[in-house]
């Protein structure tokens, strides 16, 4: 699966991890890793079972980066798909391309679904697309496979709290802790800002790992609009055998995951 390359992130952690971005992780990944290995998009094929839906596709307003939140679909009930590839092609009103997720450079989240369980929707957001032109649809495909069993464990989210800023521009912060009992790594934390049925803002922070009961304070910024129904997911990403997410140090594996639950989220009405 080819990294990409990604714009800002920022994750404050009250234990073990520290503040980094996104940027740093990718500089840090890359020079660990040495040469980066691609994998041309056509390799990857959609999984049967699965439908992804794309529910808003949120230019910045420089227009240079996008935000896209697509929700996910397991048809099957029993079944996971759990750290699979996906790959986000956004499209310009002719069909030319004008961005994607997977292109060299970028970290491993930005380009995994951490977990989706049938019967229910999970969500994939990304708010590091960096754009050619203007975005008026997109392609999604989600590769891997399906695997029999229940979902990974549950995170715990705190109320998320919005601090303004005119000149840095609005952020989320919100408490996770991981309750599954096990490690979990690579946590996504996804923020969805809705007015009504339309999704008008987006943004994404990460937690590298987190030990059984730690928590952590992550703090994200938005695409598009800050003001509505804020709604914050934390999807696992390890299961009880320690399949899903690997380590962020290079080669590394999960240690261990945990299995039960949806995907925890937090809604705050923001006025």
């Amino acid at each position: 699966m080819r990294l990409t390359f990604p714009i800002i992130l920022v994750v404050c952690a009250l234990v073990a991890a520290g503040c980094e971005s996104t940027f740093d992780q990718a500089v840090r990944a890359r020079e660990a890793a040495g040469t980066v290995a691609e994998v041309n998009a056509l390799d990857m094929t959609q999984v049967a079972g699965v439908k992804a839906t794309t529910l808003a596709i949120l230019p910045s307003a420089d227009g240079t980066t996008a935000a896209i939140v697509v929700k996910v679909e397991v048809t099957q009930p029993g079944q996971l798909l759990l750290w699979v590839p996906i790959e986000v092609r956004l499209l310009d009103a002719a069909g030319a391309e004008v961005g994607t997720n997977n292109i060299p450079g970028a970290l491993p989240i930005l380009v995994h679904l951490a977990s989706a369980v049938g019967g229910t929707a999970a969500y994939y957001v990304n708010d590091q697309i960096l754009l050619s032109g203007v975005p008026a649809s997109a392609e999604v495909v989600i590769g891997g496979k399906l695997a029999a069993g229940s979902s990974p464990g549950e995170l715990q989210l705190s109320e998320p709290v919005l601090t303004p800023d005119p000149d840095l521009g609005d952020s989320w912060t919100t408490t996770v802790t991981n309750t599954t009992g096990v490690r979990q790594e690579q946590i996504v934390v996804q923020a969805i800002m809705r007015d009504g049925d339309r999704i008008i803002g987006a943004g994404t922070a990460n937690i590298d790992g987190l030990e059984p009961g730690a928590s952590v304070d992550v703090t994200g910024y938005f695409i598009g609009a800050s003001k509505g129904v804020l709604e914050v997911f934390a999807p696992a990403s390890n299961a009880a055998d320690g399949s899903g997410a690997p380590g962020t140090d290079v080669g590394g594996g999960a240690t261990t995951g945990s299995g039960s639950g949806g995907e925890p989220s937090m809604t705050l009405q923001i006025g």
